[in-house]
C-alpha cells in the first residue's frame, strides 16, 4: 500500500487530459481529492500520439506513471489508485453500499452520456464554442474552426442521430438532465455528497458529465445554475474537496427517501434493461438493436462492446455479496422494478477484462484511419 509520494515508486503521475473531456474531469477531481502527486499534459497532436502509442486508444484521459507504465479508463483507474492510496476510501466498507456506489458510478458514466452529448452538440452556441475549442487543440488557428465544425457534425451523427435519437424522442433525451435534478437537488440540500459525508465513487461517476459538460457548456451550465443550485454548489465542492477539510470519520448513508425513487426506477427500468439488451445483441453478433425501456425507445441503436463489460462487472460485484447484502440491495429496488435486468440472460462475457488490467506495460501498435487521425477514436 502506498500513501504518499515518498513511498510510491510510480509517483508523480502524468495525467493526459482535455479540459472539455467528460472523463478527464472525473479522474482529475479524484487525483486532487486524494492528494495523489501528479502533473497534467493538455491534449495536442503530439501528446495524443503518445497516448495512442502506449494505450492503443486515441482518447483521453490516460495516465503515465513515473516508470513509464500506463493507466486508462477511469473506472479501473479509480480502483487501482484506491489500492495504492487507501486513506479516505471512495468505496464504503458496507458491502451493499459499496455495490450501490459502483452501480451509481456506472450509471453516471454510461447512461448520462447521451444527454451530455445532446446538451453539448445540439444547441448551436455550445456546438460552435466546443467545436472550436476542440479543433484548436489539434490544429493551427486557421483550421480550428472548420475542423471544429466538422467535429461537431460528427458528434451529432455518431452519438445522437445515428444512435437511436430521433425528433420524436430528443426532447426526452434533453430532459434527462432535469430528471436528475429531481434526485440531486433535495439530496444535496441535506448532505454534502451523494452517499454521505465524503465523496464516493458515485459522486465521481456523476461528476464526469455534470462538471465538464452540463456544468460548463454554455447552454446547460445556465440550466444548472438556474434550476439546480445545490447541484452547482456540489460541483465546486467536489472539485475542491480535500480530506483535511472533511470530518475524520466517514459517515455513509443508505440511499433511502422519496427523492431516490425516480433514480432507482430509471436504473431498474431503463438503464439495466439497456445493458441487458445491449449484451444480448452483442452475444448474437448484432451491430445494432432496438432498446425498449420504461421511458425510452431507441431504435437501431449501436451495440457497444464496452457496455457489455460494464454489465459483466456489475454482475460480478453483485455476486460477491453475501445473501444478506444481496437481499438488502434487492429490497431497495423491489418497489422500483427490481434488478431482474441485471441477472436475466445470465453473464454474457465481453472478453475485455484482460484489456483493463493495469498498468499497461507494453507499447501497442495502432493503425489509424485519416478520419481517426483528425477526429480521434469514437468513445467505446
Amino acid at each position: 500500500m502506498k500513501d504518499n509520494k515518498n513511498n510510491d515508486s510510480l509517483a508523480p503521475y502524468t495525467l493526459y487530459k482535455s479540459d472539455v473531456s467528460y472523463f478527464s474531469g472525473k479522474i482529475e477531481a479524484y487525483l486532487r481529492y486524494k492528494n495523489i502527486p501528479h502533473n497534467t499534459v493538455d491534449m495536442n497532436i503530439n501528446s495524443m500520439n503518445e497516448v495512442v502509442k502506449n494505450t492503443g486508444f486515441k482518447k483521453v484521459p490516460a495516465i503515465k506513471t513515473a516508470n513509464n507504465t500506463w493507466l486508462f479508463d477511469t473506472t479501473p483507474m479509480l480502483q487501482w489508485f484506491e489500492e495504492r492510496y487507501p486513506q479516505n476510501p471512495i468505496l464504503p466498507n458496507d458491502p451493499a453500499l459499496r455495490f450501490m456506489a459502483l452501480l451509481l458510478e456506472d450509471y453516471g458514466d454510461e447512461w448520462l452520456w447521451r444527454p451530455a452529448m445532446w446538451w453539448r452538440w445540439v444547441p448551436r452556441a455550445s456546438r460552435w464554442a466546443l467545436g472550436y475549442r476542440i479543433g484548436a487543440e489539434f490544429a493551427p488557428s486557421l483550421l480550428a474552426r472548420p475542423i471544429g465544425w466538422f467535429f461537431g457534425r460528427r458528434q451529432l451523427k455518431e452519438w445522437l442521430w445515428d444512435d437511436g435519437v430521433t425528433l420524436k424522442n430528443e426532447a426526452d433525451v434533453r430532459d434527462m438532465l432535469f430528471r436528475e435534478f429531481e434526485f440531486l437537488e433535495p439530496l444535496l440540500q441535506h448532505q454534502p455528497y451523494l452517499l454521505g459525508s465524503h465523496p464516493s465513487a458515485a459522486d465521481f461517476g456523476y461528476f464526469a458529465s455534470l462538471f465538464r459538460h452540463f456544468g460548463n457548456d454554455p447552454e446547460s451550465a445556465e440550466a444548472v445554475r438556474r434550476q439546480a443550485p445545490n447541484t452547482y454548489e456540489w460541483l465546486a465542492r467536489l472539485w475542491n474537496a480535500k480530506p483535511e477539510k472533511l470530518p475524520k470519520a466517514q459517515n455513509w448513508i443508505w440511499p433511502e427517501g422519496k427523492h431516490w425513487d425516480g433514480l432507482l426506477e430509471r436504473i431498474a427500468k431503463d438503464y439495466l434493461p439497456y445493458l441487458q439488451q445491449n449484451a444480448k445483441a452483442f452475444s448474437l453478433n448484432q451491430k445494432r438493436f432496438n432498446h425498449i425501456g420504461n421511458t425510452f425507445v431507441f431504435n437501431n441503436t449501436k451495440t457497444t462492446h464496452y457496455r457489455v463489460y460494464c454489465r459483466e462487472v456489475l454482475q460480478q460485484e453483485f455476486n460477491k455479496l453475501c445473501t444478506i447484502d444481496q437481499d438488502r440491495v434487492n429490497d431497495l429496488f423491489a418497489a422500483h422494478g427490481s434488478l431482474a435486468a441485471l441477472h436475466d440472460d445470465a453473464v454474457i462475457e465481453s472478453g475485455l477484462a484482460k484489456k483493463f488490467v493495469l498498468p499497461r506495460t507494453t507499447q501497442t501498435k495502432y493503425k489509424q484511419t485519416l478520419r481517426q487521425f483528425i477526429l480521434g477514436q469514437p468513445r467505446n
